[in-house]
């Protein structure tokens, strides 16, 4: 994962913590809404693992071997 892409990721979680803790009046409800925004992230995180995963083993098998 570039270092970029989880700065800006940080940040954005960062600014929706505030958000919610601001606009949200009770505890529960803001449970809720941080399980919601780690599974989002965690979706997100696997989702690029699988990307980067795959491009590696795509550019392996296009790779001619050497004679």
């Amino acid at each position: 994962m570039r270092r970029n892409t989880l700065l800006v990721d940080l940040a954005i979680a960062l600014a929706v913590t505030i958000l919610v803790l601001i606009l949200v009046p009770g505890l529960a409800v803001l449970a809720i809404l941080a399980l919601a925004v780690l599974v989002v992230c965690g979706v997100s995180f696997a989702v690029t693992r699988w990307r980067r995963r795959g491009s590696r083993q795509a550019s392996r098998r296009r790779t001619p071997a050497p004679r």
